[in-house]
């Protein structure tokens, strides 16, 4: 099925007084390779001089006025490869997150540990898979750090630890404390364990970044099962392979987005199919850069539940509607609706949901 799902957002015309996305958009349109690599070069050298500078104000105003997202995402990589490949060969660090998706239950309210008991353990388990390369300087934290913590790492500070750092051991320069899940009915959290590697010139990489956990996934879970038990709280934990930090907190943030509408799906589904009540799904966009997603019966305005996502620059609203509509299938219903025009954020003050009673959208069905 092709996705008619339309992206709610909407970008500002091009800046040409900003240089990264002037030179950005001149990346993309160029179609001859060797001028193409020389525009490469050209911008990674911009944003070196403006890191190096700690101007994070300027590269975050670049990210903020960008044209469209293909702009956003060349943009991002061009960063990313900036702050993780100094120049040359020399020795510097390896700055990286292991995002955990932590599904938590609770029937009372608990809190699950802010840090994993023996963090040692979780080392030698990514060394036995080779996730660590035999030999390899490399020290993770065992704290459960909160996203909005990480976030508050710029890419200049970034591109000056993975210079700066001579050793591992020490870890990052920057006070990042471990955050408790708050654990009470049905939630979907996310946490990082952060971790630096030396990598020595052209030495073979300390941390194999990105990727699947593959063979190691199910010992990770069990691993992080064991260590963050809290008495009667259900935990199921999916780890995630570790990526160059500001990535790890992109596509960690985007597969908490994913698991919580696979839950609240789940959940809303199990509880009509109680009653034996026909079910539908509806996927639509709003005007808010939000998706809204709702699982109705007809004639029912009590037994229907929303769930929201907001839309995050690199997000595709393309393969999280193919994601909610697999996922539908999956759950074998039938009728599985994605609206065609943006929608409004509210209706007489109050948020709009679409549900199955909306009778302007009957039609549109997958």
């Amino acid at each position: 099925m092709t996705s008619i799902l339309p992206d709610p957002r909407r970008y500002p015309r091009v800046n040409p007084a900003n240089d990264l996305i002037r030179q950005t958009m001149g990346l993309l349109t160029e179609r001859e390779a060797g001028l193409a690599l020389t525009r490469a070069e050209a911008l990674k050298d911009t944003l070196r001089a403006l890191f190096e500078a700690d101007d994070h104000v300027a590269w975050q105003e670049a990210l903020d006025q960008v044209p469209s997202q293909e702009v956003y995402k060349a943009l991002w990589q061009a960063g990313l490869d900036v702050v993780a490949q100094p120049v040359g060969t020399i020795r510097h660090a390896v700055i990286f997150a292991l995002p955990v998706i932590l599904v938590a239950g609770c029937k009372t309210q608990a809190h699950l540990p802010a840090q994993l008991a023996d963090v040692q353990a979780l080392t030698q388990l990514l060394q036995a898979q080779g996730v660590i390369a035999d030999g390899a300087e490399c020290q993770l934290s065992g704290k459960l750090i909160h996203p909005n913590a990480l976030a508050t790492l710029t890419f200049p500070q970034l591109f000056r630890f993975t210079r700066n750092l001579v050793d591992a051991g020490r870890g990052l320069p920057v006070a990042l404390e471990g955050d408790p899940v708050p654990a009470k009915d049905d939630g979907v959290f996310l946490r990082f364990v952060v971790g630096v590697a030396m990598h020595n010139g052209d030495a073979n990489p300390p941390i194999r970044l990105g990727g699947t956990t593959g063979a190691w996934g199910m010992a990770a879970m069990k691993l992080f099962s064991e260590q963050l038990k809290t008495p009667n709280v259900t935990l199921f934990p999916i780890p995630r392979a570790p990526m160059l930090l500001p990535e790890a907190l992109r596509q960690g943030q985007l597969a908490r987005k994913e698991v919580d509408l696979q839950c609240f799906s789940s959940n809303m589904i199990r509880k009509l199919r109680e009653h034996s009540v026909p079910i539908t799904a509806i996927a639509c966009a709003h005007d808010n850069n939000e998706l809204r997603f709702t699982i109705s019966t007809p004639k029912d305005d009590k037994n229907w539940l929303a769930h929201v996502w907001p839309l995050a620059p690199l997000d595709s609203v393309e393969r999280i509607a193919e994601g909610f509509s697999g996922l539908m299938a999956e759950c074998q219903i039938e009728d599985t609706r994605l609206v065609e025009a943006v929608q409004p954020d509210q209706e007489n003050g109050i948020p709009y949901f679409v549900t199955v009673d909306d009778a302007q959208f009957s039609a549109v069905r997958h």
